[in-house]
């Protein structure tokens, strides 16, 4: 039986190597995922260390691309391997080396996220401990006109407030939430907070922490992405004891009227498919669903590591 073994790609392998990685997206999406990745490594973005390869018999056989993220995560994509003799092992090999060479980089939780007709290819991912949680739904809103009702919204900005109330209130906006509860309790509120602010551009002046008379209810976390003039509402959450009172929708009028005012030329967000209210919020407020991906986690908690 001839031996394979896996490696990080060589410099002028890496087209190849991604190539085989994204194939699946055929000539002209895969062309273009191509191009971003080189351009991502040669930015120092995306760490070259993170495209791996199997060879079987000096051959490239197969191809898988990893990211650390900031805060304790990781991002994979399906690994591919070309049709032959121990594909199902090779993959398997593929997935346990980068989920090994994430890990020794401090992730915690390691995420695919996948447009459907990719789904097929995750098989090798849920082989190896990854478990599909939900669908993201995405969101736009187009920012037509002012936003006047902000009545009775006292914020403060992560510039003012006090770091350790609003990370205080952010931890307990957790409790009994329907974004992704998987995540709840595996990263620390430092790994939270470097993740939320590795997310679009970060500016402290964008992030809010509301109140109710003096206590804080909620916090809003926004984004923006200059490239193409857009804002992203990273996190809205209230604490359980303030829900039902109409600050989630507060704060989410406040980050479109902030967008619109920073002439954004859009606000976008992300949806658990399974956060029905959010959605029916969202949707109520003129936000418009634009599609959407398929989530699948490892977390080391969950295999007792």
């Amino acid at each position: 039986m001839t031996l394979f073994t896996i490696e990080t790609a060589q410099q002028e392998e890496r087209a190849a190597a991604l190539w085989l990685a994204f194939q699946h997206l055929g000539e002209e999406e895969g062309g273009n995922r191509i191009a971003n990745a080189l351009k991502l490594v040669s930015s120092g973005e995306l760490d070259p260390a993170g495209i791996l390869v199997i060879r079987d018999g000096g051959q490239l056989e197969g191809a898988l691309v990893i990211s650390p993220l900031a805060g304790a995560g990781g991002l994979i994509w399906p690994p591919h391997v070309r049709e032959g003799p121990q594909r199902s092992a090779k993959e398997t090999e593929l997935v346990q080396t980068g989920l090994a060479w994430l890990r020794s980089r401090g992730a915690k939780v390691v995420q695919a996220v996948l447009h459907g007709e990719e789904v097929p290819l995750a098989q090798s991912l849920v082989r190896n401990g990854f478990i599909h949680v939900t669908r993201l739904r995405y969101l736009r809103h187009d920012l037509p006109a002012p936003v006047s009702v902000l009545a009775n919204l006292a914020v403060q900005t992560y510039s003012s407030a006090d770091r350790g109330l609003f990370h205080e209130v952010l931890l307990r906006t957790y409790q009994g939430t329907l974004d992704c509860p998987e995540l709840n309790g595996l990263r620390t509120i430092e790994e939270i907070i470097e993740g939320h602010q590795a997310q679009g551009e970060f500016k402290p002046e964008r992030w809010w922490l509301a109140f109710d008379g003096k206590k804080a209810v909620g916090v809003l976390l926004t984004a923006a992405n200059p490239e193409v003039q857009s804002w992203d509402i990273s996190y809205v959450g209230v604490v359980p004891e303030a829900r039902r009172g109409g600050w989630g929708r507060r704060l989410i009028q406040l980050a479109i009227a902030e967008a619109r005012t920073a002439g954004a030329s859009h606000l976008t967000v992300g949806v658990d498919a399974r956060n029905h209210p959010a959605w029916n919020l969202y949707t109520a407020l003129g936000f418009e669903p634009t599609g959407g991906r398929e989530v699948f986690l490892f977390f080391w908690q969950a295999r007792g590591t």
